[in-house]
């Protein structure tokens, strides 16, 4: 009898639990005019390119007063109205939902994600920034691509690029196996890894034990390591 009673408990609690993450309230925001989109937080923001502008944040009431979402010079950022030393107790899930008609540059600081879906961040220049053990994915179609790393997060791309530099100090991983590129150069400090493929050629400078692991034909121009680290062609 305890038994029955105990498992019936339980399946209350998760339909409880359950009721309130799809109950969690929202609240669309009007933007506009931005090219870039900068996320300071604990925030997963999911952005859909698809020719218009919007932004819905999904989150609890009281945590909702405390997001600001503002356009800066062209970039939509989305951050924490006060600095506080939030922890997951504090904030719980927090999905922010936008939509751009374009992008050219995406930046995530702090334990949030950043994925894209829709049309590829492109332009001439595009540049994809990461700080701390977050994440950011999407696909890249550009001239010339800079990604930098600095902590522990990831970075995942696909699409193309005629020129790629990537930037890693700290634990960080660039997986751009499915980012093809002509050159690359990549430059790590620390035990960070980058993955992707290049066409023509390679430069890599590691001081650490990062890795530099690439695929295609490309050839390595330039190569020096201090430390265990290695640049290694992909069988």
């Amino acid at each position: 009898m305890k038994r029955l009673t105990y498992t019936i408990f339980a399946a209350m609690l998760v339909i409880a639990v359950s009721f309130k993450a799809s109950a969690q309230p929202g609240e669309s925001r009007q933007v506009s005019g931005f090219h870039s989109i900068a996320s300071s937080g604990p925030f997963d923001v999911h952005v859909n390119i698809n020719g218009t502008e919007s932004l819905k944040i999904s989150a609890g009431s009281d945590m909702i007063k405390e997001i600001e979402t503002v356009v800066e010079d062209g970039t939509l950022k989305i951050k924490f109205k006060h600095h506080h030393e939030w922890n997951n107790d504090d904030y719980g899930k927090i999905d922010v939902y936008v939509t751009a008609k374009s992008l050219s540059a995406l930046v995530n600081s702090g334990s949030g994600s950043i994925r894209v879906e829709g049309a590829a961040v492109s332009g001439e220049n595009v540049n994809i920034v990461l700080s701390g053990s977050g994440d950011i994915e999407s696909s890249v179609k550009s001239g010339s691509l800079h990604a930098t790393i600095s902590g522990s997060g990831s970075i995942k791309l696909s699409g193309s690029s005629d020129e790629t530099k990537v930037v890693i100090s700290g634990s960080g991983e660039m997986k751009g196996k499915e980012l093809k590129t002509n050159s690359a150069s990549v430059v790590i400090s620390g035990s960070g890894n980058a993955y992707f493929n290049a066409d023509k050629t390679v430069s890599a400078h590691i001081a650490g034990s990062g890795n530099v692991v690439y695929s295609g034909n490309a050839t390595i121009t330039d190569s020096k390591t201090v430390g265990s680290g290695s640049v290694s062609k992909e069988d």
